[in-house]
């Protein structure tokens, strides 16, 4: 009989590490690509918990990271703008609700999908991402399009919402599973659905509290940054409902985990993700040039080149492979960080020059073959799904260090100002900022070491 974690630990752990995630992701790399890393951290969280192999494990991290990375397509700057007037607080207090509860309820259903992979065919699951996808654009088209229920501002920019595409969504993918196989086999990815839009709604409505609370407090603004504490909030509430479901489920979960069709290892499907990959950015840069505005042309893009469809090539190439999981997971969610990295320098002298396209992109080239090389090690080693774990936390870790102080006026700072004087007195917020990243990448890697740091990689989670 296997032995468990006990149900604190299955909460704080994947907690803390999607908190760090979402505070990484709104740091370094914005947007559904950023979003894959508190996707990504807490699926491997639950895999540790639940004892998972590595190849299983594989499925779980990618699922959770694409799933994650979903709801980033959501726009919601303009819904937390309507924090700052009196009049206006609570409709943008109901759009936090309504997003952060979509958000939880695709990005919980795909991980419950990568959880208990078992239950349903590769071609099953591929079918019933496309169907997603079509469920998705219906959803904006007729909701977020006419903007019948909107939580932007309709006069001053008014921005795209897609908040009901993304509901859609996971309806249709639901519904599609129901009618391709049993209720048992549903429970999972609708147990997890339905905590994720718990969490996911608290966790970003209640962060949205601490945005219109925290500035009235006798703390000043740019020491704590109440953006972040938003972030943070959101990350750890999502994070403990996905934690609490996977114990309410861990016997089912840790079985599922242990038996299934896992990827095997196989490079053919993953250089053609890579090629793919590179057409995607690529062709985008170039085919947006020619965009003439009109709205069949920006669907037309968004269709073809929006994360949406992005998502359900990355989990088909990585049901195949076990090699496209892995990098779908980890080194795409690394990859964004330097990009987003990358573009700042187009702004900001760094070493005394603006960086050109080519550095930028040797840059890019060069960090992500090194963090690539270390996920291939890591997975063909002792200890793989711990060692993931470290590797995905510190590499993205480590990108934020290089966006807070490499750059030209951190490295060469004004005659007669020291570097941390001035770093303090441009961004007084950071010791905040970084002082929540550094303690809790501290407390994931600590929790991972020694709890789940064992010769044995197929060992159930220790017992408490």
């Amino acid at each position: 009989m296997v032995t468990h974690p006990p149900r604190w630990l299955f909460i704080l752990f994947p907690a803390i590490a999607m908190l760090l995630g979402w505070g990484l992701r709104g740091y370094i790399g914005g947007g559904p690509y950023g979003a894959m890393m508190p996707g990504c951290f807490v699926a491997l969280s639950l895999a540790l918990l639940l004892g998972y192999p590595m190849k299983t494990a594989a499925i779980a991290a990618l699922f959770g990271a694409v799933g994650v990375g979903y709801g980033g397509t959501m726009t919601y700057g303009q819904t937390l703008g309507f924090l700052r007037a009196d009049d206006t607080v609570y409709w943008g207090l109901l759009g936090c609700l309504v997003k952060g509860s979509a958000w939880g309820l695709l990005g919980g259903v795909v991980l419950g999908i990568g959880l208990s992979r078992n239950h349903y065919r590769r071609k099953t699951l591929a079918l019933a991402f496309l169907v997603s996808v079509v469920a998705f654009y219906v959803g904006v088209l007729l909701i977020n399009g006419p903007r019948l229920l909107y939580f932007s501002d309709p006069i001053n920019k008014p921005r795209d919402e897609s908040w009901a595409g993304i509901l859609f969504a996971a309806v249709a993918l639901l519904v599609f599973l129901r009618t391709q196989g049993s209720k048992q086999a549903l429970l999972i990815p609708l147990r997890f659905g339905l905590w994720g839009a718990l969490g996911g709604g608290i966790g970003f409505a209640g962060g949205a509290v601490w945005m219109v609370v925290g500035p009235k407090l006798p703390i000043p603004p740019k020491i704590i940054g109440w953006w972040k504490v938003m972030e943070f909030f959101f990350g750890f509430s999502f994070g403990a409902a996905l934690g609490h479901c996977a114990y309410l489920n861990r016997s089912e979960l840790h079985l599922a985990g242990q038996t299934g069709d896992s990827p095997k290892a196989s490079w053919g499907p993953c250089l053609g993700y890579v090629a793919y990959v590179i057409a995607l950015f690529g062709g985008y840069t170039v085919l947006s040039q020619f965009d003439s505005g009109n709205t069949f042309s920006r669907f037309a893009l968004q269709v073809a080149f929006g994360y949406i469809l992005f998502g359900t090539v990355t989990m088909v190439i990585g049901l195949h492979s076990l090699q496209g999981a892995w990098h779908g997971a980890i080194t795409m969610a690394f990859f964004h960080t330097v990009l987003d990295y990358t573009r700042d320098l187009k702004d900001v002298k760094n070493f005394g020059f603006t960086a050109p396209g080519m550095v930028q992109l040797l840059l890019i080239l060069i960090s992500c073959a090194l963090v690539g090389y270390l996920v291939q090690r890591a997975y063909q080693g002792a200890n793989p799904v711990a060692n993931l774990f470290l590797l995905a936390i510190w590499a993205c870790y480590l990108s934020s260090c290089a966006r807070s102080f490499i750059h030209y006026e951190m490295l060469f700072p004004s005659e007669g100002q020291g570097r941390i004087a001035h770093l303090l007195s441009e961004k007084p917020s950071i010791v905040f900022v970084h002082g929540t990243f550094t303690l809790s990448a501290l407390i994931c890697s600590w929790i991972a070491w020694t709890r789940f740091r064992t010769s044995d990689s197929n060992r159930a989670a220790l017992s408490s």
